[in-house]
């Protein structure tokens, strides 16, 4: 049933949310009664004196009592709710309840909230309570009755135990249940007056406790999120399925008897990619026996203070519920250095187990004073590693799908292999890739590509592949070491890994280099690489990256290149030659900076995992020292007649209206290159466009080509566009040879 029609149901069918809410007040009034008549008792032992127009007196809330009891005949019911008064309560009505709900197809939303909060009895009815004045405004007398403090309207903590928790062990086992680790107030479900100040009372028992208007209307009605209202922002829960394995889970492991051993300890982990740190800190507490809290952003908080105070809730909060409490560091340095400090110090003087991930250690000196810290290192999965995780996703995402052959339309040619090979994925996108292709039915490499695709940085270019190799025209030689770049970036990692090539875990990954006459296909061959690869090119702004400030031109470059790497991306230097130019002398202070942006680029070039590829008119430009890098050169030649030829027919889309005496085949005596080709029929077009013509013509397309040398400051020889089109009709009679 849509969930428009089971809310529907909840209102309008024979089983109302507001039934349920009723009957189950009845449980709470009953309650109220006898906390009336306790306080009357206790106003027997006062003195007496007349304070009846000040006061609620006891006659008056014993009158309260009578006309507001749910049991009674004489209740007032929602207008729609006349069919269905209640009987006097009992459990029978409410299961009664519960399956007129199971018949409808719904669920009662008091139970449904109950069980996603882990609420018991006395939470419900305390919630209950304080929903009050919503269903019972007329209490709100009775509350300061009860009280003794008549200005008092809502109900609070103190008022809850009153009613709810009498005697004193009562009151002391149930106490813990309204304070701020209890699920009512962890799960928002109650929200104190003047959350997150004090009230000036230093008694957070006084508070009143209120229900958002949101979760009141979802239990009035049904309607709402249920996930959005109620909800624990420190709660984690475990990643299903988890994917952690090789030297990562081992140190883990390790650093979880830790724990087990010392519960006042700090576990640091370090090495791991930000989407593989859940599953690490999750693998760290599962070894100690503990569950996972998630400590606040400090990033967010407005001034130092105000982040030791969250760091100390959080802290707090795990330290109750038994909990260890997860901090990721990689964000800590855009936090500034006095907000780190703070948390810090609560860190090193707090005695709850913590685990700290980030690629780069962070080791606060208070935490290493002590012996509490204890740390790893781990490297990211390799390729080995990644292959093991993939077969473990497969497994975990299908149960016929045991091994890769028995799921090909899933996981793609190649299985396994060809996904850990392609892509260096994190656990979380991989279990997103694995829910987007199962949702979907398309093959898992499909799917990784959508879950790679990201919004571009401003100083990258980012563009999906739309070409392929039938579009790419070159000679034999250089269209043979173009697909060869493809398949070397498919095998690299078992070469570098498995048979430790890499230099080291992994090792950089493919550079090549792209030289020749503008217009003669690097660009395009660059896109059809990444194309094959099923990845997106990115392209690097060299407008927006080179920055006159010193030092900005580093980080630009380090920000294109984080970003390749974590999409998985071809990176693309066009007119690399302005960037990774030869360095000189230092004849001026300028040309020390120069040097040092080349130097940085050699090393980053150096250690990028990414598939770089750089374009040049002019190899000569480019240090020596970045040459030496490149495991591939491809040096692109203008097209040849063969070439050319084929450049013509791809020139114009098949629904281009060309005249019936216009041919082609003569065309590929000019000698203009691929890109002049391309924007000489696309000239020719817009002149007959312009003109008014059903049809690109010989006349536009010998303006066009003209044009085109005027453009490239050159001048055909005589005669020798009349040649090339006049010569056409009588080649393609006599058959051509291209």
């Amino acid at each position: 049933m849509p969930t428009q029609e089971r809310g529907a149901a909840l209102t309008q069918g024979p089983v109302p949310a507001t039934a349920h809410l009723t009957l189950r007040y009845a449980a709470v009034h009953r309650a109220l009664r006898a906390a009336a008549a306790r306080r009357a008792e206790h106003s027997k032992l006062l003195a007496d004196c007349e304070l009846s127009p000040y006061c609620v007196t006891d006659a008056q809330a014993e009158l309260l009592l009578d006309l507001t009891d749910p049991a009674a005949a004489h209740v007032r019911v929602p207008a729609h709710d006349h069919a269905h008064a209640l009987a006097p309560v009992a459990v029978s009505a409410e299961e009664d309840l519960r399956r007129r709900a199971a018949r409808a197809e719904a669920v009662l939303p008091l139970d449904a909230l109950s069980r996603a909060a882990g609420l018991d009895a006395f939470e419900t009815d305390a919630l209950l309570l304080c929903l009050a004045p919503v269903l019972v405004p007329e209490h709100a007398l009775l509350f300061g009755y009860l009280l003794d403090d008549l200005d008092q309207r809502r109900p609070n903590a103190e008022l809850v135990l009153t009613v709810l928790a009498p005697s004193l062990d009562e009151r002391l086992a149930r106490l813990p249940c309204l304070g701020p680790y209890g699920p009512l107030r962890r799960f928002g479900l109650l929200v104190p007056e003047g959350q997150g100040g004090s009230d000036g009372s230093g008694n957070d028992l006084l508070r009143a406790l209120n229900v958002p208007s949101a979760l009141a209307s979802y239990l009035l009605d049904g309607r709402g999120d249920l996930a959005l209202l109620a909800h624990d922002p420190g709660e984690l829960s475990p990643p299903r399925p988890a994917l952690l394995g090789g030297p990562a889970l081992a140190a883990a492991t390790r650093l979880g008897d830790r724990l087990r051993a010392r519960r006042d300890g700090v576990a640091a982990l370090w090495g791991l990619p930000e989407g593989g740190q859940l599953d690490a800190a999750w693998a760290v507490a599962a070894a100690a026996g503990l569950t996972l809290r998630r400590a606040p952003d400090v990033r967010s908080s407005p001034a130092p203070e105000d982040a030791r105070a969250e760091a100390a809730r959080a802290l707090a909060t795990a330290g109750a519920l038994g909990s260890a409490l997860w901090l990721p560091t990689d964000a800590l340095h855009e936090a500034g250095a006095a907000t780190t400090q703070v948390l810090a110090d609560v860190l090193a003087r707090a005695d709850v187990p913590v685990v700290l991930t980030g690629r780069a250690p962070w080791r606060p000196l208070g935490l290493l004073a002590d012996g509490r810290y204890a740390e790893e290192t781990v490297p990211e999965p390799d390729y080995p590693q990644r292959r093991a995780l993939w077969a473990a996703l497969g497994g975990s995402a299908s149960a016929s799908a045991s091994a890769e052959e028995d799921a090909p339309e899933v996981f793609g040619a190649g299985g396994f292999d060809a996904l850990a090979a392609r892509f260096r994925l994190t656990p979380e996108q991989m279990r997103a890739t694995a829910g987007l292709a199962g949702a979907e039915g398309v093959p898992m490499a499909n799917a990784v590509t959508r879950v790679l695709a990201t919004m571009p940085a401003p100083l990258t270019e980012q563009r999906t592949p739309v070409h392929d190799m039938a579009d790419l025209v070159l000679p034999a030689e250089q269209a043979r070491q173009v697909e060869e770049i493809a398949s070397a970036f498919r095998a690299w990692p078992r070469v570098s890994q498995e048979w430790g090539f890499g230099g080291g875990h992994g090792g950089p990954g493919l550079k090549a280099l792209f030289t020749g006459e503008p217009g003669t296909g690097k660009t395009l061959a660059a896109e059809v690489i990444a194309g094959s690869l099923g990845v997106d090119l990115l392209r690097v702004d060299l407008a927006r990256t080179v920055s006159k400030w010193v030092g900005e031109t580093e980080k630009n470059l380090d920000k294109a290149f984080r970003q390749a790497e974590a999409a998985h991306a071809l990176l693309l230097f066009d007119e690399a030659d302005s960037l990774f130019g030869k360095r000189g002398t230092v004849d001026r202070g300028s040309d020390r900076y120069a040097n040092l942006e080349v130097g940085f680029l050699l090393q980053r070039l150096e250690r990028s995992p990414a598939l770089v590829v750089l374009t040049t008119n002019l190899h000569g430009n480019l240090d020596s020292a970045f040459t030496r890098r490149f495991q591939f050169v491809v040096r692109f030649s203008r097209p040849g007649d063969r070439e050319r030829y084929r450049l013509w027919r791809l020139a114009f889309p098949a629904r281009a209206p060309l005249a019936p005496d216009l041919r082609l085949d003569g065309l590929a005596r000019l000698d203009l290159t691929g890109a002049a080709i391309m924007a000489a029929a696309r000239t020719a077009a817009l002149l007959a466009a312009r003109s008014g013509s059903t049809a690109i013509g010989r006349e536009h397309l010998v303006e066009a080509i003209a044009r085109q040398f005027r453009q490239e400051s050159r001048l055909p020889r005589a005669g020798e566009l009349e040649l090339a089109l006049g010569q056409a009709g009588d080649a393609a009679s006599a058959g051509s040879t291209w």
